[in-house]
């Protein structure tokens, strides 16, 4: 059962400018896998001004459900401004909104006494320690960030050296997920200058400290194999590389090059080393990569069967599109690949029921698939696959109203990426697409901004 949408009017407090955002109240980290990573990350109802890029987290109550932790929790902020029987009747409001889409059976007790939070830390702290992060572990991370801040804020790069000397310890490959994250973040929001200051810190930190040459390495080793993705190199860039983990990286990436003929590569290496010690280096190799390899074989067969598993219980389940959406996130490119494997093996068979119930499990999954993918996409995509400008015309006046100025700023976009890749054919192509668009899209009343208003939020159902 689809949650029925709620949008923000809001009313920019630095520019004025008026907009619309979707609100989040359920947060289902089933049917949408990526919730509980946007929880962490302090994007739950975040509101960005489409002006001028000002961003605030809305004060609006929202409920976190983790069926397989059994986590019922509560965001109740006393900005919410509720009497405690309105947040009595808000709370159980949000609880049924849970269990509304969930079969029977699944009903379980906690949903009824969720557990309430008045702060949005308390809440991510608790969603933390459900995964096993001990306080201790959370104000590690919290140092980390008070520490990325404390460079940004730096004014001069000797400061920042010092900061870096004073805090080596805290300098790991945690610091650095933080550091990327918040790069993520202020690219997403279009903040340049944030984004500015993060890059020279990254930089500096690539430069000076031993964690970051060593990731930098990492990187320059996986880039190298990428470029030039034969066995040869690979057997280069591990002898070359003194990082356990570097290693296993490479190996994996580089999986399907690890087979029969690299090992004979490796093997010849070794019978022609004369020095010893090098010898023996590369003998531990040998032992060290067939092990990764046998890992990631042992993985990929697990990896397999989990997906079969996941294709049986749909095929069983009384629910199937419930099911689906609840696990949406397993079913990636391996899935589709096994469920079109065991079609072709029934079909092969002469099993036409089961043939048909497998047919039933894929036009399910890609009608829910491209749910997910945004309209504008689907569009371009279209737009892109149209044989002739006519074909192309006729796409964009049966999506006229999705004409906007933002799809016109899209199309340029891409438009300008693919002639930076060299795809000028397409480039080409998209550039004729938006000549036409811009023809189709007469000023839209909606795309004007409107009378300034007060500041403030009206909660409408859309």
């Amino acid at each position: 059962m689809a949650q029925q949408q709620l949008l923000a009017r809001l009313t920019c407090p630095n520019c004025r400018t008026s907009f619309a955002i979707p609100v989040e109240q359920v947060l289902d980290v089933e049917m949408d896998p990526s919730a509980k990573a946007r929880l962490l990350a302090g994007q739950i109802n975040l509101a960005v001004c489409p002006a001028c890029g000002f961003a605030s987290t809305l004060e609006i109550p929202f409920i976190y459900h983790d069926p397989r932790k059994e986590l019922a929790l509560v965001y109740m902020p006393m900005a919410a401004g509720r009497t405690d029987m309105e947040r009595q009747q808000a709370i159980g409001a949000l609880s049924r909104a849970v269990m509304s889409t969930l079969p029977q059976d699944q009903r379980k007790s906690y949903l009824l006494s969720p557990q309430v939070f008045l702060s949005y830390e308390s809440l991510v702290n608790r969603v933390l320690e459900a995964d096993g992060v001990t306080p201790e572990m959370i104000q590690a991370q919290r140092d980390r960030a008070d520490l990325l801040k404390r460079l940004l804020e730096a004014s001069t790069p000797e400061e920042r050296m010092a900061l870096i000397q004073e805090n080596e310890a805290m300098l790991d490959e945690s610091f650095f997920r933080i550091l990327s994250l918040n790069l993520e973040q202020a690219n997403a929001l279009g903040r340049e200058e944030a984004f500015g200051r993060l890059m020279e810190v990254r930089a500096l930190l690539l430069e000076q400290t031993a964690i970051g040459r060593k990731l930098a390495a990492r990187s320059r080793a996986l880039q190298a194999l990428q470029a030039d993705p034969t066995r040869e190199k690979l057997l280069d860039l591990l002898v070359e590389s003194e990082d356990p983990a570097t290693r296993a990286i490479l190996v994996t990436f580089g999986q399907p090059l690890v087979d029969y003929l690299f090992f004979q590569k490796l093997t010849r290496r070794i019978e022609s080393e004369t020095d010893e010690e090098k010898r023996k280096h590369l003998e531990a190799l040998r032992e060290e990569v067939m092990g990764i390899r046998e890992q990631v074989r042992a993985q990929a067969r697990e990896e397999v069967q989990a997906k079969l598993h996941l294709l049986r219980d749909l095929l069983t389940s009384e629910q199937p599109e419930l099911l689906a959406r609840r696990r949406l996130v397993e079913m990636d490119d391996l899935f589709l690949n096994v469920l079109a494997s065991e079609m072709e093996s029934a079909q092969q068979a002469g099993d036409q029921e089961i043939f048909s119930r497998l047919q039933e499990v894929w036009r399910l999954v890609m009608r829910i698939l491209q749910e997910q993918v945004p309209p504008e996409l689907l569009l371009m995509t279209q737009l892109l696959e149209a044989p002739d400008e006519e074909t192309m015309r006729q796409v964009l006046e049966a999506n006229s109203p999705m004409l906007t100025r933002g799809f016109l700023e899209l199309l340029e976009r891409m438009e300008q990426d693919f002639r930076e890749r060299g795809e000028e054919e397409v480039a080409q192509k998209v550039a004729r697409a938006l000549e036409l668009a811009r023809t189709m899209a007469p000023a839209r009343p909606e795309e004007k901004r409107p009378p300034q208003r007060p500041s403030g939020l009206v909660m409408v159902r859309g």
